[in-house]
């Protein structure tokens, strides 16, 4: 793997402005036959600025697709209700899941936001012995991890990276960080004490993922999430190459089109017995009848989302 350093990558422009509506707010798991925990939202942008956006993405069917891309900065706001949330009590998660409407260090570039997160989560929580946690979902690479990079870890801040087979990301992947870059900043947070957890999701029929699983073991997270390529019935609209042309279409209007289930068991099956004794695993948005063929505790929900 080459050490050089990674070719700066184009990003969109970071448009800024205030948001109305709350910041943080539960969301509860659709559809509801899948294997998935509810968990607390940060919406702290609407889209990406990773340009392209990525082929795949569920998001594109959404409104920010066609508008533009806007990072909030009403930042006083967004950490009163944050301190607020770490202040409460017998909550049904908690887990802040910063990456769910957007990459969580995608608008770093213009409107810098890990540090003050970071470090309201340190006082608030780690320091208050309190188990709310923050969760950093990204395709960045090194440069996008600078400033945590520059911090000391906080018990309460997980940094998940969503990766992929290399040639997978070269096609489908192209604005964000490639594979290498990615893996280079999870292991220098790993290596700087941070938490740090794998995405391997989408996987894709056709590409290898024998070498991204074995970089993965190597790195040996605190936890791994397995994924493969589904899409809601109304992204079809919106994704005009093939990518989705093996799914099998769900009957229902607000299920998940998937691949067969045979062809998604041998996707994970080689991906869950070279991890089964490396760190907990979980599948990401998967059915349990799934789960239980591969021998993972539906019941633990030891997923990306998961606390």
């Amino acid at each position: 793997m080459s050490s050089s350093k990674p070719r700066r990558r184009p990003l969109r422009r970071c448009v800024t402005g205030p948001r109305q509506s709350k910041f943080v707010d539960i969301f509860r798991t659709t559809p509801v036959e899948t294997v998935c925990p509810n968990f607390f939202v940060l919406a702290h942008a609407n889209g990406c600025a990773f340009a392209p956006h990525c082929s795949y993405c569920f998001l594109k069917s959404s409104f920010w697709h066609t508008r533009e891309q806007k990072a909030f900065d009403n930042v006083d706001k967004m950490l009163r209700e944050i301190r607020a949330w770490i202040a409460r009590d017998r909550l049904e998660s908690y887990v802040l899941n910063m990456g769910n409407l957007s990459d969580s260090l995608a608008f770093e570039h213009g409107r810098p936001l890990i540090a003050d997160l970071v470090e309201t989560f340190r006082v608030e929580a780690e320091g208050r012995g309190r188990p709310h946690a923050l969760l950093l979902v990204t395709k960045g690479g090194m440069e996008e991890c600078r400033a945590l990079l520059k911090m000391t870890p906080c018990a309460n801040v997980i940094v998940s990276f969503s990766v992929n087979s290399p040639a997978a990301a070269a096609a489908h992947e192209k604005g964000a960080a490639p594979i290498p870059d990615r893996l280079r900043a999870c292991r220098a947070l790993k290596r700087s004490g941070w938490r740090v957890r794998v995405r391997l999701d989408p996987m894709i029929l056709g590409f290898d993922y024998r070498g991204i699983v074995r970089d993965v073991r190597r790195l040996a997270p605190e936890r791994v999430t397995l994924g493969s390529l589904r899409a809601e019935a109304n992204l079809f609209r919106f994704v005009t190459d093939d990518i989705f042309s093996k799914l099998e279409r769900s009957p229902s209007p607000r299920g998940l089109s998937r691949y067969p289930l045979a062809a998604r068991l041998a996707l994970y099956r080689p991906a869950v017995e070279s991890l089964r004794n490396v760190c907990p695993i979980g599948l990401c948005e998967e059915t349990p009848d799934v789960w239980k063929a591969l021998g993972l505790d539906t019941e633990a929900r030891s997923c990306n989302c998961g606390g």
